[in-house]
């Protein structure tokens, strides 16, 4: 093989493992759901373990008004076994932003793996009284086998069901 010939090979191959690794290793691509059971409004964001933020995060309602926020797209983040630090604001309805509390945690994710092939990924970020904070990878499958997972919480279904860490 000639000098030309290597070298034409290692530039394919340079190619090839740079398109390969875009993404850090173990970081799923997800949407964000919060389930909030304190009774004080959320405001949060997601930052790797060295507090560099992903500009991704959510709001969520108190528990006894419903506790959920809206479903966010989409972000990469770590996955199971990962630490992801959550910074989040909690407050009542009439403070201003700088008036609620500011909490930080490092937390591993937990949950299943995500699915092959067509499904939904979602990092659902619980918050709970005295300001704990859990974060869970949860996968569904999309198209003609669909299905909802069991780990969402029910108050995404309208139900007011406490939930505790660690269920």
């Amino acid at each position: 093989m000639s000098v030309k010939s290597i070298g034409t090979v290692c530039a394919l191959l340079i190619v090839l493992c740079g398109c390969a690794t875009g993404a850090p290793q173990g970081y799923v691509d997800v949407r964000a759901m919060a389930a909030n059971y304190t009774n004080k409004d959320v405001d949060y964001s997601f930052f790797d373990a060295s507090g560099k933020p992903f500009n991704f995060g959510g709001e969520a309602k108190p528990f006894p008004e419903g506790g959920t926020g809206g479903i966010e797209c989409c972000a990469l983040l770590p996955g199971i076994g990962q630490t992801l630090r959550v910074i989040w604001r909690e407050g009542d309805h009439n403070d201003s932003y700088d008036q609620m509390q500011s909490y930080r945690r490092d937390v591993t994710v937990i949950g299943t793996s995500p699915l092959q092939g067509d499904a939904y990924n979602y990092v659902i970020v619980r918050f709970f009284p005295e300001h704990r904070v859990e974060v869970e990878l949860v996968s569904e499958p999309n198209g003609p086998r669909a299905f909802r997972s069991p780990r969402l919480d029910k108050i995404f279904y309208g139900q007011r069901i406490m939930r505790h860490m660690g269920e």
